[in-house]
Order: C-alpha cells, then structure tokens, then sequence
C-alpha cells in the first residue's frame, strides 16, 4: 500500500505481513477463538514465492484491501457470532491503523478445539 503526499515526494507502503500482523491480534481478542490454523498451500502463491502456511490471506490494491483469516474454535462457541465478532473486529483494526478501506473480511473455520480434559472424563 503506498500513501504519498500532496507534493508526491513521500511514499509510505504497509507490508501485507503487517496487516495479517493487525488482524490476528485483532482476532486473538475474540472470544471464542482458540488460535488460528494454517490456510490451504495455493499455486498461486507458492510461485509468487509467499509462504502459504500463513494463517491471514491479503490481497490489496490502490483502493481496497480483502482479508481472508483461518481460525480454530473454542469448544461451545456459536460458530456465527464469533465469525461476526472475528469480521468486525478485523476490519475497525485494519481501517484505523492504516487508513486504507477494508472491503472484505472472510472468515474461515478451519479447526474446533475441545478439551481434553471432558473428553477423558467422558471416556471413563
């Protein structure tokens, strides 16, 4: 992303790994998710030479920015609201520390994590 100027002379550019940076913070705060998984490997952005293992997808252009984040959740949590809470919070993050307008917030629900300890007690 590159920001300049009224005189063209500055340009200030936001690598995508700080807005994935600001998303998952954004997101860890929600309750409800239990950590972030890692997304699907792609072509496309293994011969561009990105790390497909990341957990935050960002496409940007000069007008807009789409985020995809892959998140685990807790064991109970109300799949919708917590995907809701995960969108908004990811979009006010992103928009406020930038300045750039966030389009698209996809959330995928990749992992449910349930506790161990109820499962042994189940088991017994």
């Amino acid at each position: 992303m590159d920001i300049k100027d009224n005189k063209g002379a500055s340009t200030l550019s936001i690598s995508e790994d700080v807005i994935a940076s600001i998303a998952t913070t954004a997101a860890k705060d929600i309750k409800g998710v239990a950590g972030f998984s890692n997304r699907v490997p792609d072509v496309k952005s293994a011969l561009k030479g990105k790390n497909p293992l990341k957990s935050v997808r960002v496409l940007k252009n000069d007008t807009d920015i789409v985020i995809t984040i892959y998140v685990s959740l807790e064991e109970g949590a109300k799949l919708t609201t917590v995907a809701t809470e995960v969108q908004k919070a990811v979009k006010e993050a992103v928009q406020n520390m930038t300045g750039k307008v966030v389009s698209k917030v996809n959330v995928v629900i990749s992992d449910v994590e349930f506790n161990s300890e109820k499962a042994e007690e189940t088991e017994e």
